[in-house]
This record gives C-alpha cells, sequence and structure tokens, in this order.
C-alpha cells in the first residue's frame, strides 16, 4: 500500500478561490476608488442631500442638522443621529482632501518643505486645524459646565439624556470625525506604529459610542479636551520640524510635551481615577434601565475603566517616545516628528491624489528590494 502524504490543509477548490480573489479584487477598486475620488465621490452625496434640503423634501434635514428637540429647546438622542452622522462622515472626506490638496500641500511646496514631505504636511497641517478646533469648542463647552473643575459631575444626576444644542453637535461632530478617521488610517502612508494606531482608533470608538449611547458624555467631553489639545500642538510642532526645523520647532515641541504630560498624563490619569471611585459615591443607582435612559448596571464602570486604562497605556507607550525624542533634542538641533523614528519612508507623492491605500508592509519591503537591484 502506498503511504499518503500528511496534507497542512485541505486545497482550496476552484470556484471558492475565484470567489475570494473576486472579494479581494474588489475590495481593492473600491479602496482605490474612494482614494482617487475623496472629492468628489463624497460631494456627490452632499450635494443631493442639501438639494434635497433647499427644494423642501422631507427628512433631509435630518442628514444636515441635530434631531429630537424637546419643547424646552434641548435635544435628546435619535435614531436620526446615525444619519447626521453618515453626511458628516462625507463632509469630513471631502474637507480633508480639499484643504490637504488646495491649501497645505501649495503651503508645503511655498514653505520649501523637502517633496516627500508634503503628504505628511498636509496630514499634519489638517490635523492641527482640526484639533485646533475641537479642543476650543470642548473647552468652551467644558469651562462652563460645572465638570470643569469638579469630576463628582461626571456622574452626579446620572443619567443626563439631554444637552443643548452646542454640546449634541460638538458631540456627534466629533463622532463622525473618529468614524472618518478609519478611512484616513487606511490609506495615510504606514508606519511602524501602525497596529498601536489601530488600537486608539478602536479604543476611541468604543469609548464614544458607549459614552454617547450609555450616557456618560461628561465625562467624554473632558476626555475629548484632554486628548485634543496635545495633539493640535504636536501637529503643529510636526509642521514647524518639515518646515523650519531649528528654536522655534524645539520650543513648540517642549510646549507640546507640558501640555502632553499635564493632560493626557495627569489629568486623563484623574478621569480614570475618578471613574474607579466616585460613580459608587454619586451615581444615584446603578440599574439598567433603558427606557428611562439608564445604562449602568455596576459591571459597566468596569467596562469603562477598561477602555480608559487600555487607551491610557498607549498615552504612556507614546510618551516614553516623546521622552526619547526630547533626548534627540537636547543632544542635536531639531526635533523630529514623535512616530517618524517608526514611519516607513514613502517615495514622493503627487498632491493630485491625497493619500493612497495602505500597502501590506511585506509587498513594501518586497518593493524597495527590487528597487534597489
Amino acid at each position: 500500500m502506498k503511504q499518503q502524504m500528511p496534507t497542512k490543509g485541505k486545497p482550496m477548490l476552484p470556484h471558492k478561490k475565484k470567489q475570494q480573489q473576486r472579494s479581494l479584487w474588489s475590495k481593492k477598486e473600491l479602496m482605490n476608488y474612494l482614494v482617487n475620488h475623496q472629492i468628489e465621490a463624497p460631494l456627490r452625496v452632499i450635494t443631493a442631500i442639501v438639494a434635497g434640503y433647499f427644494l423642501g423634501l422631507p427628512l433631509v434635514d435630518k442628514f444636515m442638522f441635530i434631531s429630537n428637540q424637546r419643547p424646552d429647546g434641548r435635544f435628546e438622542k435619535s435614531p436620526w443621529d446615525i444619519t447626521f452622522l453618515m453626511f458628516y462622515i462625507c463632509v469630513f472626506t471631502a474637507l480633508r482632501a480639499v484643504v490637504m490638496n488646495h491649501m497645505l500641500i501649495p503651503l508645503a511646496k511655498a514653505a520649501g518643505v523637502s517633496k516627500k514631505k508634503y503628504q505628511r504636511f498636509a496630514e499634519q497641517g489638517y490635523s492641527c486645524l482640526y484639533y485646533s478646533i475641537s479642543f476650543s469648542c470642548g473647552a468652551y463647552i467644558m469651562y462652563h459646565s460645572p465638570w470643569y473643575d469638579d469630576t463628582t459631575y461626571f456622574w452626579r444626576d446620572y443619567p443626563v439624556t439631554d444637552y443643548d444644542k452646542i454640546f449634541k453637535y460638538y458631540y456627534l461632530v466629533q463622532y463622525a470625525f473618529w468614524l472618518q478617521q478609519i478611512f484616513v488610517l487606511q490609506i495615510e502612508a504606514p508606519r511602524k506604529d501602525y497596529r498601536e494606531l489601530v488600537l486608539h482608533h478602536i479604543n476611541t470608538l468604543l469609548l464614544i459610542f458607549f459614552s454617547y449611547g450609555c450616557n456618560f458624555t461628561r465625562v467624554g467631553n473632558a476626555v475629548f479636551v484632554y486628548m485634543d489639545l496635545p495633539d493640535a500642538i504636536l501637529a503643529l510642532a510636526k509642521l514647524l520640524n518639515y518646515s523650519l526645523p531649528g528654536m522655534v520647532c524645539n520650543f513648540t515641541f517642549v510646549v507640546m510635551l507640558v501640555s502632553w504630560m499635564y493632560t493626557r498624563v495627569y489629568l486623563y490619569g484623574g478621569v480614570i481615577w475618578s471613574t474607579f471611585t466616585e460613580p459608587d459615591l454619586y451615581v444615584p443607582e446603578f440599574k439598567l434601565d433603558p427606557l428611562n435612559g439608564n445604562w449602568f448596571p455596576y459591571f459597566v464602570k468596569y467596562i469603562i475603566l477598561g477602555l480608559m486604562l487600555g487607551l491610557y497605556i498607549l498615552v504612556l507607550f507614546w510618551t516614553v517616545m516623546i521622552f526619547k525624542v526630547l533626548y534627540r533634542v537636547v543632544t542635536s538641533t531639531a526635533a523630529s516628528d514623535v512616530r517618524s523614528d517608526d514611519e516607513e519612508e514613502e517615495e514622493p507623492v503627487e498632491p493630485v491624489a491625497v493619500g493612497k491605500p495602505r500597502e501590506n508592509m511585506a509587498d513594501l519591503t518586497k518593493r524597495r528590494a527590487a528597487n534597489s537591484n
């Protein structure tokens, strides 16, 4: 009798293999289409919705404006919040491409930025603009709220199911921005800390989802503010590193470091401590009662705490990277992009297409080996 050779697994049937290839190809085609039409594709959706609004079509306003206003003028959550998010994901996609292509890449050229850094300059310029605006709005809301200097108000009066107009716009626009960042993460040039960035995005989106859906938006407002300030200054420091390295860049980096340690490490650490200790003292009752907006059985406290700690671990990871750059600032002449130590250098990107689908790291290595030969 002939001995049968062991097999590692069942061979894939030809028709299944073709289906898989077609599926992968269709996903690749879709991504390429979205990358190459970052302005046109979402703009068609935006134009259709805006035209429908001005034509008086029913329900179209639910895409553009927040919904579910009460007789007293305050707002509650609504299923129409989903359409609002979809619309503003399109807005952010088109806006990012327009700002990068027609404002920031020309600015990079005028500032004498190296051609291979045009893309990075534009990405960080857009981040600097967005985070500066979002921090300003969030800080304004927080400053005029009782939880500005008293973390117990994160939990007092739970559940708080109504918001004023500016707060609901702020929270949903932030949510839409972070949802749109999933697409951005796929088209930005690859970094060695890509996995950490993916974890950061997943963790952030889960925190936003739970905080809005389960009525923890007060603490969510604080976390947004504490995260946005150092992000804005960090992006500015990177812009200066690409265009004006030296004293001003180094000073901005030091300012970013101070803001990072104060807001992300100290203040956000205080939010985590508040989440661990204060709900037991100030939440009226731990129970699950969705009809009355109560999504806070006791175990939910530990879900929130776990997500916050996961984000804090990533903050500490990047804190180590920042001090690594600080060492270079002290021992050399210029600060570097905090993540550029761990970036894969990209070939020059033409300004006509903002971003490209993220290349598999193995394919990137093969391409570079072929180019070197």
